[in-house]
């Protein structure tokens, strides 16, 4: 039997093989548990996307009908605004028309409710208290 005879260079590769071997040990390890993080977010991304695309896909046609409600709204604000318009033109025009005649109607009638008052006052009738 012989023994092997080591010297202290031997002994210092040794000890460093060896924390090479932890070392690589270690960072596989930490390379596999990284693999297995990326490959989890990987998956909820995936089923993310998965739901997400429909719902992306639904938001967009309801804009689009959104819009579209929109544009009628605006066609009929637009319509409503050009009825105000004209019916306050009629307005005016009714008013000016129906004022003046009128004014003139009541303006009449009470002067000539006021000469039959005095007529009635001379013409020997008491005025009344």
């Amino acid at each position: 039997m012989t023994v092997l005879a080591l010297t202290g260079g031997d002994i210092a590769l040794i000890v460093l093989a060896v924390g090479w071997v932890l070392l690589v040990l270690f960072l596989c390890f930490v390379l596999l548990n990284t693999f297995r993080v990326l490959e989890s977010t990987k998956m909820t991304i995936d089923a993310m996307r998965q739901e997400t695309i429909p719902l992306l896909r639904e938001v967009k046609t309801s804009v689009e009908k959104t819009n579209r409600e929109i544009d009628r709204v605006d066609v009929m604000l637009d319509s409503a605004t050009q009825i105000v318009g004209r019916v306050e033109k009629l307005t005016g025009l009714v008013e000016e028309a129906a004022s003046s005649p009128l004014m003139k109607v009541i303006s009449f009638g009470a002067g000539v409710r006021k000469g039959f008052s005095k007529a009635a006052g001379r013409g020997g009738r008491a005025p009344r208290p």
